[in-house]
């Protein structure tokens, strides 16, 4: 519109120095000189469609720095439509773009295929610092550079009034695996926000739609001791948590899908820049600043809300009852507790690597094996479990089982040790017995080991175990000696 208004003042005849006072005047806020209105004189008079913003490619005055790349921009987006601008920025400088990104990014829009219209309205607000945290899942099949194809799924955080995003890249979108990651925000944040944004998925929400809400124990847990509200949107309303929804599609379509990795740690490298380079360089679109700026703000207002532990350190709090066998059962494998308390309510205590069982006062922790089909056995257990057996025959068997327990190698060798001893229906008794007092001196590791040793020599007896613990033991300590074991 200026420029039509520079050709209808040039023609009453107007010097150019009148032309660009009048027009200065007009709009104070775009004043032009009196060589722009020479230069704008000699082109061509503005048409309609120019008005009607129909007209593509350069239009007049000076060509644009990006045009130069207007090939290779064209060229990407004819191979790739899915790539980012940012995206484009970056492959453009690395081939020699020095100018800004207001030039490129018009470049690219006109010639990026325009999306559809007529979404629903939406309607937005703000949060308050440290008011609100929202979270999803999102994953994406990517290619390595060798060929391999993998599914990456990652856990996504996002403040709202910060913008701050952390992204973990997990194996599962299980209960568990939700919880840890959570926790695993709140440290990359180094605060509690006051409520928690989630969509419906059962690892949230346990009731079925349409039914009074009802958590998961296990995230209802981690929110209730570090005094959270969990708050579920409205189902297939993702848009309610537009701010993480957003989070996880650029994290998807603007690093996975941009980028390519060489193998994992590659990918979690490239991620880690990636994040910093998000949260601290650039300005959200949101709020035009700077994501990490507005983080402190946040901190600032949540520093009486300290994270106490961290997502390994976090423990899922299971009840349980100890059975008969003096053992608990939780995520497909039995520990060994007190065998005295039989019948008594346990707290098991889960943590990334290691479970911890509270039975009254009293504690033992465990190293953390899921789904492991063989119990898992403390030695002070075992030596409890022996003081509360009564009869020679029981106190055997279980001492064979604790042999047995040891593993695949172990059950290989007491196979063979009893194949060897024949139809007598005692005779690994004794045995069994120096087995078990080299498992007490020496550990269950190595004391596999050797029984492994044995049995791939073909030998199933005790000497044999004997010497592949060599020099760790001397023939002659075992109780009894070997003289005669079969």
């Amino acid at each position: 519109m200026t420029r039509l208004a520079i050709h209808h003042q040039a023609a009453v005849a107007r010097s150019h120095a009148d032309i660009a006072a009048a027009i200065s005047c007009q709009q104070p806020e775009a004043p032009v000189s009196a060589r722009s209105v020479r230069r704008i004189l000699s082109e061509p008079k503005p048409d309609l469609a120019a008005l009607n913003g129909e007209v593509t490619g350069p239009g007049p005055g000076r060509p644009s720095t990006a045009e130069p790349f207007r090939h290779q921009v064209a060229t990407l987006l004819e191979t790739e439509s899915e790539l980012s601008t940012v995206e484009l920025l970056r492959r453009c400088r690395e081939s020699g773009y020095t100018s800004g990104k207001s030039a490129f990014y018009e470049l690219v829009k006109s010639l990026r295929t325009p999306a559809g219209v007529g979404a629903e309205q939406i309607v937005r607000f703000e949060g308050v610092p440290g008011e609100y945290a929202q979270f999803d899942f999102g994953e994406r099949w990517i290619e390595f550079v060798g060929g391999q194809r993998r599914k990456v799924i990652a856990f996504v955080g996002r403040l709202k009034y910060s913008r701050h995003v952390h992204v973990e890249i997990v194996p599962d979108q299980k209960a568990e695996t939700l919880v840890r990651a959570v926790v695993a925000c709140l440290e990359a944040w180094r605060c509690v926000p006051l409520i928690w944004v989630f969509d419906n998925p059962k690892t949230v929400r346990t009731s079925p739609i349409g039914q009074p809400i009802v958590i998961h124990s296990y995230l209802a847990g981690l929110a209730a001791e570090v005094n959270a509200a969990v708050l579920l949107c409205t189902p297939h309303q993702p848009q309610q948590k537009g701010a993480v929804e957003r989070g996880v599609g650029w994290f998807k379509n603007g690093f996975l899908a941009q980028r390519r990795f060489v193998d994992a740690a590659d990918l979690h490298a490239q991620l880690t820049t990636w994040l910093s380079e998000a949260n601290g360089q650039r300005p959200s679109d949101a709020t035009g600043e700077i994501p990490a700026t507005r983080l402190i703000q946040e901190q600032t207002a949540l520093r009486d809300r300290p994270l106490l532990f961290t997502a390994a350190q976090f423990a899922l709090r299971i009840p349980a009852t100890v059975l008969p066998t003096g053992t608990v059962h939780v995520i497909g494998t039995t520990y060994s507790v007190d065998p005295q308390r039989v019948g008594a309510p346990a707290m098991i205590l889960l943590r990334a690597t290691e479970v911890e069982i509270v039975i009254g006062g009293r504690r033992c922790t465990h190293r953390r094996v899921d789904h492991c089909d063989l119990p898992q056995r403390l030695g002070e257990h075992r030596s409890e479990m022996l003081g509360a057996v009564y009869g020679e025959r029981k106190r055997n068997t279980f001492k064979r089982q604790c042999l047995w327990e040891l593993g695949r190698e172990a059950q290989d060798f007491l196979e063979g040790l009893v194949h060897r001893c024949g139809a007598n229906a005692t005779g690994w008794y004794r045995p069994v017995l120096q087995l078990y007092a080299l498992l007490e001196e020496h550990g269950d590791s190595v004391l596999r080991e050797a029984m492994a040793s044995a049995h791939a020599a073909g030998q199933h007896d005790v000497p044999s175990v004997a010497r592949a613990l060599r020099p760790r033991t001397p023939l002659g300590s075992l109780t009894g000696g070997l003289e005669g074991t079969p």
